[in-house]
């Protein structure tokens, strides 16, 4: 298929408006996750969540997560899990994910939610 200037531009139209809501659902995803998972729950109570969820997580007991913020590491242990996954358009997938971080004690210090969309 042969996209002309207008389908192109309609594409990055749509395209920045999903970008543009970004930033606001990372903020209402994260609050959502910090209600059940609240800062200072242990990783084993994180581990229980996903499993509740049927979530599909990763964990190090070895490194905390990278914050893409500040570029500094947050805690010493780390679980990451998608979150959700959806098709927003016929050309777009987007996708929420978490990584929560721990201290040496296994006590929950922050929890980082990013949204990406995923288009061909």
């Amino acid at each position: 298929m042969i996209f002309n200037t207008k389908m192109l531009r309609i594409l990055f139209i749509v395209l920045g408006a999903v970008a543009m809501t970004a930033c606001a659902n990372e903020v209402q995803e994260r609050k959502k996750l910090l209600e059940k998972t609240p800062i200072g729950a242990s990783f084993d109570e994180v581990l229980s969540f996903c499993e509740q969820r049927k979530l599909k997580c990763k964990q190090s007991k070895t490194a905390g997560y990278l914050d893409q913020k500040s570029g500094k590491t947050v805690g010493v242990q780390s679980i990451w899990a998608v979150i959700s996954e959806r098709k927003e358009t016929p050309l777009t997938v987007t996708t929420f994910a978490a990584d929560w971080g721990f201290d040496k004690d296994g006590k929950l210090l922050d929890v980082w939610v990013w949204k990406t969309v995923d288009a061909p």
